[in-house]
């Protein structure tokens, strides 16, 4: 158990402490707001795009021994999105705030958390099932957010246009990344075992994988010092009650939901769906919501909070799989 403790801390404490060393340096002016805000749009624009290429490029194939694991993360996570989507309409005045608070609900840190944790519990072996889950969710929280970050923010004078939506799912550059990655991994098979990553070209994809590599941190340490704790105390009304969703009810719901409808999922696959559920929210989520005009404010206060107890329900989390013998 104090093993499960300190894994928990470890996955969870330098992520915390990288926004606190940006907090720092924005007290220390170290970081100036126009820094920020030109830094939150590389990151955006850039690292995210690289990110979830890189997170699809290295699937290493979809095996349908999972196919169980891949529908019920696939409806789980929208069935996840229509609470989030309830919630707002009868609980969130603020239109700047409704898709935010909507994807806090569903929106989890698998992209970063999910194949380390279930790594850390089952080894090289257990990555396979969180790859299936990653492949199969990470589209959903990309295009689920940005229509839920584009509906209720207006465009001009008027609500954007079914139209404009699709436009901005067109530019968004995390769908790009994973269009991209996508199509590089249907094409796979059909190049007599060439890969981007060990090809003639392959500076293009380590290029790609270093801007990758510098996404969370750089993302954190932005963050960190966009964060303001005066903030905090007038927006507690939804910080609560999307950290408890985020952490306490999805793990719940979830988790209680695959024992039920799929008795025969192995520890392994279990271990697949913790993150999916009882991780933070999403680094990207409180980028994407300052860079489409959302209450970017709230979605960092999300981020911090999920992220600082999440190393405790994570921990929990496991400690009550394994009690009931599901791990």
């Amino acid at each position: 158990m104090f093993d499960t403790l300190v894994f928990s801390l470890n996955a969870i404490l330098p992520l915390i402490l990288l926004v606190v060393i940006g907090y720092i340096l924005r007290q220390k002016n170290v970081f100036t707001d126009e820094f920020l805000r030109i830094a939150n749009k590389f990151c955006f624009r850039f690292c995210f795009f690289s990110t979830m290429f890189i997170s699809i490029y290295n699937i290493s194939s979809f095996d349908s021994a999972y196919k169980d694991l891949a529908l019920f993360s696939a409806c789980s996570i929208l069935a996840l999105i229509a609470l989030g989507v309830l919630y707002a309409l009868f609980f969130v005045r603020d239109d700047r705030q409704k898709g935010v608070m909507a994807q806090a609900f569903y929106r989890s840190n698998y992209a970063i958390l999910g194949v380390p944790l279930v790594v850390n519990l089952f080894g090289e072996e257990g990555s396979a099932s969180a790859a299936i889950v990653l492949a199969t969710t990470v589209p959903i929280f990309n295009i689920s957010a940005v229509i839920l970050l584009s509906i209720w923010v207006k465009d001009g004078d008027s609500r954007q246009s079914v139209g404009s939506v699709l436009k901005k799912m067109a530019k968004n550059p995390l769908l790009q990344g994973i269009f991209a990655g996508f199509i590089c991994l249907l094409l796979r098979p059909h190049l007599n075992g060439w890969t981007l990553k060990g090809g003639e070209v392959k500076f293009i994809y380590r290029t790609i994988e270093n801007l990758s590599k510098i996404t969370t941190p750089l993302a954190l340490i932005i963050l960190g010092g966009q964060f303001k704790f005066s903030s905090a105390s007038h927006l507690i009304d939804k910080i609560v009650p999307a950290v408890v969703m985020r952490l306490i009810l999805a793990p719940l719901l979830g988790l209680t939901a695959a024992h039920l409808l799929f008795p025969s999922f192995s520890a392994r696959e279990f271990a697949a769906l913790i993150p999916l559920f009882a991780s933070p929210v999403a680094v990207a989520s409180a980028i994407m919501a300052r860079e489409m005009k959302n209450d970017g404010e709230l979605a960092t206060q999300i981020l911090v909070w999920s992220t600082l107890f999440s190393s405790f329900t994570v921990f929990l989390v496991i400690v009550a799989l394994k009690s009931t013998g599901l791990l």
